[in-house]
């Protein structure tokens, strides 16, 4: 019974986190901190271990570049991704997500992006999860999309668009 008390407060303050974090973008105030939140499962355990308290800051996917780490809203429930890129349709803008475990993209309507992840406290550590992976690891996200396709296939992609340009 304590541990499905404890999961409802921290659906509760999810959710009011959440309508702060939006609140604050609607005003557009610049020295706003970010709103923490606790997570209780991570598909990110080397960048974001379970337990941790996760600091966002609301941000519109236009202003979002190549492997930021996002909070998106999934159903009912809030999961950490990371940001590829965003498409304008004409239903809509769509923002590209990688799923790390096991490695997918995924497509979300940009209303249901919540915000970028600014800073993680885990175990008493305040840090930034950006500039926790090494050099290399940044390198093999960049080429292979988070692990979504090969370089080959991203390398492939590339000259393809770039063909087309060419033929303009």
């Amino acid at each position: 019974m304590a541990s499905d008390y404890r999961g409802f407060q921290d659906k509760i303050g999810a959710d009011m986190a959440t309508a702060s974090a939006a609140a604050a973008g609607m005003e557009g105030n610049k020295a706003a901190k970010g709103t923490k939140v606790r997570i209780r499962n991570s598909d990110m355990e080397s960048l974001i271990p379970a337990g941790s308290s996760v600091e966002f800051m609301p941000a519109a996917c236009h202003k979002l570049k190549f492997g930021d780490i996002v909070f998106v809203r999934q159903d009912k429930e809030f999961v950490l991704r990371r940001f590829v890129g965003f498409q304008i349709g004409k239903k809509g803008a769509l923002i590209a997500v990688a799923k790390p475990n096991p490695p997918k993209m995924e497509q979300y309507p940009d209303t249901s992006l919540v915000g970028r992840v600014v800073s993680v406290e885990s175990r008493g550590q305040h840090y930034d999860p950006l500039k926790k992976e090494s050099l290399g690891t940044r390198w093999r996200n960049e080429w292979t999309c988070f692990g979504t396709s090969s370089p080959f296939t991203r390398l492939a992609r590339g000259l393809k668009i770039f063909g087309k340009m060419m033929k303009k």
